[in-house]
């Protein structure tokens, strides 16, 4: 549907994609953030919105130098059209060429336990006169990229590429071509050489590249097998070390992949870079394999995974070895006491609206998904920059129409703490949904398939709480969407219903009156307290038939009927987003 812009007299018009005139209070809060005098061009509301703190929730606000410490996050960054990327085919192509191709091609990933697979990628341009830096590697190979793209490091994890400090390890990526034409990989998990071709038929994708020779590599006129590791002397080592990290003053378009298996890619310089993309999965398993198993599964993640203000008992080996504890002493000095609790945090799901799901989709096929954040320690960050805003705010007579829409502008220190610790918070964020992803696919794999790890046939990871550069109508703003997903062309997303439900996985359109967003879910029809009152525990069973959950009053400000129709909301966003696959929960762990 359309947008309507709304009748109200503000400097910056608002757009709604709502199906329902605003409340007094959703007008005033609008009205006040378009009065704001950086904000840029108008104000984009989706059809999710609805009351928050000093903005609405499921508001797209673009702004000129400056920012209001709302959001919490980043998104990914990309490398200029020249940036060279391996294929599965044996050859490497710049990452315009392969944008301009427009078709779908097998490049290189990688695990997060450092495997080497091939997997579906598409490439496409995604900014136009972006900044960059450039990442120079020890190989002698530089990287230009944007200062936010993620780099692969040694552990598994990812690191900004203005993050990134001298003597890093990153992800390495090997290959040697002998004078027959035979490509092989260095596998990092395991030290050995294996044969493209091999990693290929792993990965099931023999069928979509070109012939293959041989099973035996010839380098150097001497034959080697396969397994044997002597041929890791050849390449003098494993770790891919960064040496410097250069700001340029050229801007550049910019372009990246989408990989939805694994989120990566390797580039031929030699790293793995993480891919343009709540989390999903689309496992291999089927709605047969789970009957009888409901119940057990659910108590299984409610054991392995904690919930509300609940934490890990012990800090596993995964979670202590994330970079981001290297520059936690550099985040704002009103966290620092809170360094043991984050880290036993990591990996757990918060209350409110977060949860874990196992859902169907329209063909039976079961898929995982979860919605979390940066726990505490992302709390505890945006309400100590929100403070001092509020200071300076005071400081500088600066009238405000709401004490919430504090502001730094750009260029001074205050922003620059800001910025700093809202990417570290959103780092937290992705890394904790990964950790409790992985428990959730073990959880999975242990109950229909005997324990055999299994990979997913799609992954989606998207935020909707954060703030980002980006370039729109022509123009370098700082977009902010609070409650609101990346929406653009090609972009994977998730829209998640009420616990009763369905949900939607989507890609965006790019439709650039809404800074190329989508809602971030249904959106709540009514307060937390409201809906308490409102509804009873008779009602929240029968509201969540068939879902296998808990049906107590601690879950009753969640019950279906305190948000929105979620068929309402989609219609009202077909402008915004395509589904690529219906949703219907069968297990759901609340927060």
């Amino acid at each position: 549907m359309p947008y309507e812009k709304l009748q109200i007299t503000t400097p910056a018009p608002v757009l709604s994609w709502a199906n329902h005139p605003l409340g007094a209070e959703e007008t005033k809060m609008a009205k006040n953030v378009a009065s704001l005098p950086f904000v840029f061009k108008h104000v984009a509301l989706m059809p999710d919105v609805h009351l928050g703190k000093g903005a609405l929730v499921g508001s797209v606000v673009a702004t000129k130098d400056a920012v209001m410490p709302a959001a919490v996050g980043v998104d990914i960054g990309c490398f200029t059209g020249d940036t060279l990327v391996p294929l599965a085919d044996g050859k490497s192509y710049p990452l315009r060429e392969l944008a301009n191709t427009q078709q779908e091609f097998v490049v290189y990933s990688c695990t997060e336990t450092g495997r080497i697979m091939a997997a579906k990628a598409t490439a496409k341009l995604t900014r136009r006169h972006a900044e960059i830096l450039k990442v120079v590697l020890d190989n002698g190979e530089e990287i230009k990229c944007t200062p936010d793209h993620q780099f692969m490091l040694r552990d598994g994890s990812y690191q900004k590429a203005s993050d990134l400090k001298s003597g890093a390890s990153l992800m390495p990526f090997y290959s040697q071509t002998d004078g027959d034409g035979y490509t092989l990989i260095h596998q990092p998990d395991s030290a050995r050489w294996q044969k493209s071709y091999s990693i290929i038929a792993e990965s099931e994708l023999l069928g979509q590249i070109p012939s293959f020779k041989g099973q035996i590599a010839v380098i150097e006129g001497k034959k080697f097998d396969l397994a044997d590791n002597q041929l890791a002397n050849m390449v003098g080592g494993y770790n891919h070390k960064v040496v410097d990290i250069i700001p340029l003053q050229e801007k550049q378009d910019v372009y990246c992949l989408t990989v939805p298996e694994y989120g990566n890619f390797a580039l031929t310089a030699g790293v793995f870079v993480h891919n343009c993309g709540m989390m999903a999965i689309k496992t291999p398993f089927i709605a047969d394999q789970l009957e009888g198993k409901l119940k057990q599964i659910r108590l299984d993640i409610e054991a392995a995974i904690p919930t509300g203000f609940n934490e890990n008992k012990n800090t596993d080996k995964s979670t202590l070895n994330w970079q981001g504890w290297h520059h936690f002493k550099e985040l704002h000095p009103g966290v620092q006491r809170l360094e043991s609790k984050a880290m036993k945090q990591m990996g757990s799901l918060g209350g409110g609206n977060h949860f874990l799901e196992v859902c169907l989709d329209s063909e039976n096929q079961v898929w995982l998904m979860l919605h979390s954040g940066s726990r505490h320690i992302g709390n505890m960050l945006a309400q100590c920059h929100i403070g001092t805003a509020r200071e300076l705010a005071k400081l500088a007579d600066t009238r405000l129409p709401d004490r919430d829409l504090a502001y730094f502008v750009s260029g001074t220190p205050e922003f620059d703490a800001y910025w700093r610790d809202l990417q570290w918070a959103q780092n937290y964020a992705r890394f904790n949904r990964d950790v409790m992803m992985v428990r959730f696919m073990r959880i999975i794999e242990k109950h229909l398939a005997g324990g055999k790890p299994t990979k997913p046939l799609l992954s989606v990871n998207c935020h909707h709480n954060y703030a980002e550069k980006e370039v729109h109508f022509g123009e370098d703003v700082y977009v902010t969407r609070k409650g609101a997903v990346r929406a653009r062309d090609e972009d994977y997303g998730i829209i998640p219903g009420s616990m009763g439900a369905k949900s939607f996985i989507v890609k965006g359109k790019g439709n650039a009156e809404s800074y190329c967003s989508c809602s971030h879910g249904a959106g709540r029809l009514m307060s937390r307290n409201k809906a308490k009152n409102h509804f009873s525990l008779d009602d929240l069973i029968e509201q969540t038939k068939g879902v296998e959950c808990r049906k107590d009053g601690g879950v009753l400000d969640e019950i279906p009927g305190a948000y929105k129709p979620i068929d309402e909301v989609m219609n009202q966003q077909s402008d915004l987003v395509e589904v690529v696959a219906t949703l219907k929960q069968v297990v759901c762990v609340k927060g």
